[in-house]
């Protein structure tokens, strides 16, 4: 019978070993790839971030602007974006990578995911509180005690996935990906889930983290 685990110095294991340690190392590469951002790029990165800040900190109008519900529940539309569609960003942006076996883009949308996560999951802790012209920044449309409402951590998702499959391999890929951020971000605000401030906070959350921490994967024989 063969050994359930490659014994430690077998080809198997140094093949193990050897992809474990490139990954992390492309992981840690691409944690610094924003010190080499072309400056066109860096200041779009950039203007993403004061982009996700101010949309998160506007004081969504609930008395005028979502005095009634928009009954996105109703909608068929809505509820196939909702509950299906919304999920095929994030399934190409893992498939790609694996199939052209590309580690680096793996790693790469490690950090995406890890660091998205985080810059969507504090600031709604953050501002969850705050009242700004009186305003609750967590409170979502049609309930008073709602919380965590801005940033929009399907809005954040669906565009990290996005932005990452253009920049990584390339914007042919935008006529899939970019339409399915945008209906993720239309039915969330139908179904009374997040102010429109709060989808485009998670939208430029996840444009961000992709202009700093991707780049573009080198063409074959380049």
């Amino acid at each position: 019978m063969k050994p359930e685990h490659p014994e430690a110095g077998s080809p198997a294991s140094m093949v193990s070993t050897s992809r474990a340690a490139r990954f992390r190392a492309a992981a840690v590469q691409s944690l610094r790839l924003h010190r080499s951002l072309a400056l066109p790029w860096r200041v779009l990165a950039w203007g993403s971030v004061v982009l996700a800040l101010a949309c998160a900190l506007y004081p969504s109008d609930h008395e005028h602007d979502y005095q009634q519900p928009f009954g996105g529940q109703q909608d068929s539309t809505v509820r196939l974006v909702e509950d299906g569609l919304r999920h095929i960003n994030t399934a190409v942006a893992i498939a790609l990578p694996l199939l052209n076996r590309d580690l680096v883009g793996l790693a790469q949308l490690s950090v995406v995911t890890v660091v998205g996560t985080a810059a969507t999951h504090i600031p709604k802790r953050l501002f969850n509180d705050w009242v700004i012209a009186g305003t609750r920044l967590g409170q979502r449309p049609q309930n008073q005690d709602s919380q965590h409402n801005v940033p929009s951590g399907h809005s954040s998702l669906a565009s990290a996935a996005a932005w990452f499959v253009c920049r990584r391999y390339g914007w042919r890929w935008a006529w899939l990906v970019l339409p399915i951020t945008a209906a993720t971000m239309w039915a969330r605000v139908m179904l009374d889930a997040h102010t429109l401030s709060a989808v485009l906070s998670g939208l430029f959350v996840g444009l961000a983290v992709a202009l700093f921490f991707v780049n573009p994967r080198a063409r074959a024989g380049a």
